[in-house]
């Protein structure tokens, strides 16, 4: 099995921390990110901190959490936030900030690791970090929580690179319990062969879908409580292609998933929904049927499956770079076959930046090929254009985001095929390769 050497001046950089400039510029930005949140608070604007808050009351108090307007979780996040709700509410919201803020350093610090293993120069912790940053700071402006759940697939990844596979299907399972948005990520396990881990995770899935929120809702009551989440949520998109019940709105120019774009440039659907209160926003260059998108949408689902089939093969990774980027990759498809993937969500994206940047940045001799260092120094820079895009309604109307993510999408694939190529076949089987605790 080979690794790739890393100098050690550079793993010795890495435990130091960020350069200083970097430090400063950090430390700056939190603070005016801090006073707009002080603003916000100040003016009513709540988002969604609001909306757990709702939830997590209403577990203290007994009430019921069907047909909730803006809920679209399962029981089981509104039990795990109650203890939280019963601070006051504006003591609540801050420190609901400041646990955003902590996982977000967790997944650049995790990020980092697990794209350079062995310890890798600073740049692979700023540098990711500054461009998710506007993605970064949606999350904490609107109190989302996907740092929580990038956290959790980060954490289930470290687990599996150490060869930990049980306890790798105890982040995953709780992530999906959570919020359903990672259970497409058990795909990539069955796909590796990761049975341990597969079983674990839907044990945990289950686990704290039926039984953690028992005690605390009833077990009658938390079992319909999940059916109506199930129905409401998860069996429109498995049987229609429909993202829940959000309707209309699923369109909207932010939806940057492969979906609402493919359904914005084949269909003629206006991209800004009422509650924008704008003009109507047409991008589509056909206008199919609604069966006619949806095969289409599988076809690209397909050719995204096959991409990384190709690149990475049947065979499990031999060494730590085609393991991070086989894990970047998986980041990728899971985001983009969402049915919903607004903006915000693309703070997953820290680990394919940290993995592509670290394959561009190796002094070492390494088998890529001179055409794919281009394609990901290419990828890396056109973020620099995806992040300008944000500005225009129209632009992230045409999918804008989804298409940049696409390009770091075939820039890895075209690395993992050639490390793959380059790797020798082991002539008997190997465990996966381990790395230090992330």
């Amino acid at each position: 099995m080979t690794t790739s050497a890393e100098p050690r001046g550079e793993t010795e950089e890495l435990r130091q921390g960020l350069p200083e400039a970097a430090t400063i510029a950090a430390v700056a930005l939190l603070a005016l990110v801090t006073l707009a949140m002080v603003g916000k608070f100040l003016h009513h604007d709540y988002k969604d901190a609001e909306v757990w808050y709702d939830v997590g009351r209403r577990v203290i108090e007994g009430r019921s959490l069907l047909h909730l307007q803006h809920y679209r979780y399962p029981p089981t996040f509104a039990v795990l936030v109650a203890p939280l709700c019963l601070l006051p509410w504006p003591a609540f919201f801050f420190v609901w900030y400041a646990l955003n803020l902590a996982l977000l350093g967790l997944c650049v610090r995790m990020a980092a690791r697990l794209a350079a293993p062995g310890g890798g120069p600073p740049r692979l912790l700023w540098l990711p970090a500054t461009m998710v940053m506007i993605y970064a700071i949606d999350n904490l402006f609107l109190g989302q929580t996907n740092p929580l759940i990038t956290v959790l697939l980060y954490w289930t990844m470290c687990e599996l690179v150490r060869g930990r596979e049980w306890l790798a299907g105890v982040p995953l399972g709780l992530s999906i319990a959570l919020k359903v948005f990672t259970f497409p990520w058990a795909a990539y396990l069955a796909y590796r062969g990761r049975v341990r881990a597969l079983t674990l995770t839907l044990a945990v899935c289950a686990f704290c879908l039926f039984l953690l929120p028992a005690p605390v809702r009833g077990f009658e009551r938390n079992l319909y409580e999940v059916k109506d989440w199930g129905q409401r949520v998860v069996a429109p998109y498995l049987s229609r292609g429909q993202a829940g019940d959000w309707g209309q709105h699923a369109l909207d120019f932010g939806n940057q998933s492969l979906q609402a774009v493919l359904h914005r440039l084949l269909t003629r659907t206006d991209a800004n929904v009422i509650a924008r209160h704008g003009r109507a926003i047409y991008v589509n260059v056909a206008d199919l049927t609604e069966s006619q998108v949806n095969a289409v949408l599988l076809v690209a689902m397909g050719l995204l499956a096959a991409g990384f089939v190709i690149a990475c093969g049947w065979r499990r990774p031999q060494n730590q770079a085609q393991y991070a980027i086989e894990l970047a990759m998986s980041v990728i498809v899971l985001t983009l076959i969402s049915a919903i993937a607004w903006t915000y969500f693309f703070v997953t994206m820290l680990l394919p930046f940290a993995v592509a940047l670290h394959l561009v940045g190796l002094h070492d001799p390494t088998p890529l090929r001179p055409t794919t260092r281009r394609l990901l120094r290419w990828a890396l820079w056109a973020q620099a254009l995806v992040a300008v895009s944000l500005v225009s309604a129209d632009t992230r109307a045409m999918g804008s985001v989804c298409w940049g993510t696409l390009l770091i999408y075939v820039a890895l694939a075209l690395a993992a095929w050639d490390l793959r190529r380059a790797t020798p076949v082991p002539s008997s089987p190997t465990p996966p390769p381990s790395t230090p605790s992330c």
